[in-house]
């Protein structure tokens, strides 16, 4: 059972993870010519394939560390409820 809990909530961070934590900051197609610029965007990796996987800019690692923490404690406790 606790196998099986452990497993759940390691899918359930990366999934909130994946959709939910803005850390990569990448080209979202937009060309200017005055500045400044919005040619660039930070979003999550789900947002990032919208824009089609373009060039990514900047990894902002403190998002990244603190995504997979906060995305692993909520699905510790969503597991918890759920098994109530």
């Amino acid at each position: 059972m606790k196998n099986k809990q452990l497993i759940l909530s390691v899918i359930l961070c990366l999934i909130l993870f994946i959709i939910f934590v803005p850390f990569i900051n990448f080209d979202n197609g937009i060309r200017c010519i005055t500045t400044p610029c919005p040619a660039d965007t930070t979003g999550s990796i789900v947002l990032w394939g919208v824009y089609h996987f373009s060039n990514i800019y900047f990894i902002n690692y403190f998002n990244l560390i603190m995504g997979l923490i906060i995305a692993g404690i909520v699905s510790y406790f969503i597991i918890r409820v759920i098994n109530r």
